[in-house]
């Protein structure tokens, strides 16, 4: 029971110390940092769910009728048609688990749900590492990594939840 724990920890101070090195070799002043600790905590976030596969049930991942229309005035549809256009959409459709098929839905409404968690997750680490380095005086780090958690973490959430929405529609639960 406490190797899953140590794994977890081990696995966060690999990421500390990536970013430590990261930020000795680019300056934890820069965008470049801050894209850094994001890809490191994404990298952490997917161990994190491999080793502890959380349950992921609850009021919670219920979509309400309002979010979508306001996820569309937030913009998510052009950020959607980006990561379309970047190719990111092609790269991860293996990892949703997502045969094109109405059996398949059920995996894919769990896969949004996987990465619904990891990023609201990662966004409040992203949220304490800001706080953490105002308190250090360190401003521009701060923005830094809070304006690349909009695009990392709390569009991928807007998404995740569109998705799901669409799926509930459909009366789908994983």
């Amino acid at each position: 029971m406490l190797l899953v724990p140590a794994k977890l920890g081990g696995a966060a101070l690999a990421v500390a110390l990536a970013a430590w090195g990261l930020g000795r070799a680019v300056g934890v002043h820069t965008l470049l940092f801050a894209l850094g600790v994001q890809v490191l905590l994404m990298w952490w976030a997917l161990y994190l769910l491999a080793l502890t596969r959380p349950v992921l049930r609850g009021p919670f991942f219920t979509v309400g009728g309002w979010e979508v229309p306001l996820y569309r005035r937030l913009g998510a549809p052009v950020f959607a048609n980006i990561l379309r256009w970047v190719g990111w959409e092609r790269l991860r459709r293996g990892a949703r688990g997502f045969g094109g098929t109405r059996a398949s839905l059920a995996r894919l409404d769990h896969a949004t749900r996987e990465a619904e968690y990891s990023h609201l997750l990662l966004a409040l680490i992203c949220l304490g590492l800001a706080v953490g380095a105002l308190r250090l005086r360190a401003a521009d780090t701060a923005g830094w990594l809070l304006l690349t958690t909009i695009p990392t973490h709390l569009y991928p959430v807007m998404l995740q939840r569109s998705l799901r929405w669409r799926l509930q529609q459909l009366e789908i639960r994983g």
